[in-house]
C-alpha cells in the first residue's frame, strides 16, 4: 500500500458522512490528484527504499489509486520504482481490497513457482484488505 503506510497524502484527503457511514470523499480526492507531488514520506518509506535496493527482495506497490503522471513521478523520484505496481485503471470501481488481492495473486504465484520464497510481508493500513489476502 502507499497511502497511510509509506506516503502521507492527508493534505488531499477528506471524508464525508452518509447513511452508510463515513467514507472517503472520492470527488475531492480526484480533484486533488494533481497534488501527488506534494505528498510526503512516512517513516516506513525508509524500509521500502532499503528493500528496493535488496536484490533478493521483490517490491510491489499495490494501491487503489489511479496512477496518473504526478503519482508516477512521485514514485520514481521520491520512492524508487518497485519491481511491480498494481493499481486501479480508469473507470474501475472494484473495492480496494479486491483490486489489490486480484492484482497480487498472479504476481506472487509466478514468484512462488520460480523461487523458494521465505517470507511475504505486506504493509497495509486497512486490516480488511489483509484478511482478503490470507
Amino acid at each position: 500500500d502507499m497511502d497511510g503506510t509509506i506516503v502521507c497524502s492527508l493534505h488531499r484527503y477528506r471524508t464525508i458522512f452518509s447513511n452508510a457511514g463515513e467514507r472517503i470523499d472520492l470527488g475531492y480526492w480526484r480533484q486533488n490528484e494533481h497534488r501527488a507531488l506534494d505528498d510526503s514520506l512516512l517513516p516506513l518509506a525508509e524500509q521500502y527504499k532499503k528493500d528496493n535496493l535488496d536484490p533478493y527482495c521483490i517490491v510491489i506497490i499495490a494501491t487503489a489509486r489511479i496512477l496518473r503522471d504526478a503519482d508516477l513521478e512521485f514514485i520514481s523520484t521520491r520512492l524508487g520504482d518497485p519491481d511491480h505496481i498494481v493499481s486501479r485503471t480508469e473507470g474501475d470501481n472494484t473495492s480496494g481490497g479486491t483490486l489489490k488481492v486480484t492484482g497480487l495473486r498472479p504476481i506472487l504465484a509466478d514468484y512462488k513457482n520460480r523461487f523458494n520464497i521465505c517470507d511475504i510481508v505486506f504493509y497495509e493500513d486497512n486490516v480488511q484488505y489483509i484478511t482478503l489476502a490470507i
